[in-house]
This record gives C-alpha cells, structure tokens and sequence, in this order.
C-alpha cells in the first residue's frame, strides 16, 4: 500500500505544481479556442492576456480552476455583444446622435468594467502575492461573480436599449398614423 500512497502524493504534488504544463497548456488551449470561437482570431492582445495567466506561477489548482475560464468565456462574451449590438442600435434613426453617443458611451463603459475584471486576474497572476492558495481561489471564484453578473447586465442593457427604441419607432408611427388620418400629413 505504501509504493501505491507515494504515487499518488508525488501525483498530487506534480500536479498542483507552479508554471506551465501539460494539463496548463490543454485548459489554455480549450479557452482560446473558445475565445476565438466568439470573437474571431481578430483579438490577439485578449489571447496574450489569457496565455499569460496560463504561463503563471501560480498553482495549478487555481490556474485550471474552471471560473477562471469563466471569466475569459463572459468577458469573451461581453465584448462579442457589445460589438454586435451597439452598432445595430445606435445606427437607428429613431435616435438622436445625443442618444446614440449615450448608448456607445455606456457600452464602452460595461465593456471597461469587464475588462477591469480581467485585469484583476492578470494581476494575481503578475506577481508574488501573499495570498494563500485558498484565498486565491476564493478571489477567483468572486471575480467570476462579478463577470458573470457584468455579462448579465450587459445583455440586460442590449434588451431595455432594443425595448425602449422599439417603443419610441411605436409612439413615431402612432403619431404619423394619426396624422394621416385626421389629414395632417
């Protein structure tokens, strides 16, 4: 039973241990590929950030932790809706250019907000920290609540955006309806 406990441990220990291996190098692949998935191969500096994170010291138990691909896979996400839904709801006639540069504005913002998330990771990963690992994980794990809750208001944004110009195309074609019918064109 001994020899079989001593490779078990040395496993374990292998496997928690610091820089990049094997088990590194397929989670890195799995979350750029992901990444490429939803935004193109058009991102390189977001692949850079996540291929730092993965090249880090830091244990492999909170490198290959699955929120942290969380926090790649939303902020991935966010910038994807972002780029597809601010052009098509700005680009609305409906707007004045003063609404619409409030929408790009608030868009720029959560897309910030986002990004700060990751750069909090890139972070930990940057340099020596005094956290235990326990506490790592632990701060990843609430850094991918906050992503995930960035995401959800981001796309929150998108439908009440979309709801309230599709309301005021609503009101615009009531009036000139009534117009036309009362003979005011």
């Amino acid at each position: 039973m001994k020899p079989t406990y001593l490779v078990v441990l040395s496993g374990l220990l292998l496997f928690s241990s610091c820089g990049q291996d094997a088990a590194s190098k397929e989670a890195e692949a799995r979350v750029i590929a992901s990444i490429q998935q939803t935004l193109g191969n058009t991102n390189t500096s977001f692949v850079n950030v996540v291929h730092t994170w993965y090249q880090s010291d830091l244990p492999n138990t909170v490198k290959l932790n699955p929120k942290t691909e969380s926090i790649y896979r939303d902020h991935a996400a966010i910038l994807q809706e972002v780029a597809t839904q601010e052009p098509r709801l700005t680009a609305n006639p409906i707007l004045t250019p003063e609404q619409a540069e409030g929408i790009r504005t608030k868009y720029k913002q959560l897309a910030d907000e986002s990004a700060a998330n990751v750069q909090e990771l890139s972070v930990l990963a940057g340099g020596t920290t005094s956290m235990t690992e326990t506490e790592q994980l632990t701060y990843v794990s609430n850094l991918a609540s906050k992503q995930a809750h960035q995401l959800a208001l981001v796309r929150y944004y998108t439908k009440k955006t979309a709801a309230t110009i599709a309301q005021k195309e609503q009101e615009a074609t009531t009036k000139r309806l009534m117009m036309q019918e009362f003979g005011h064109e």
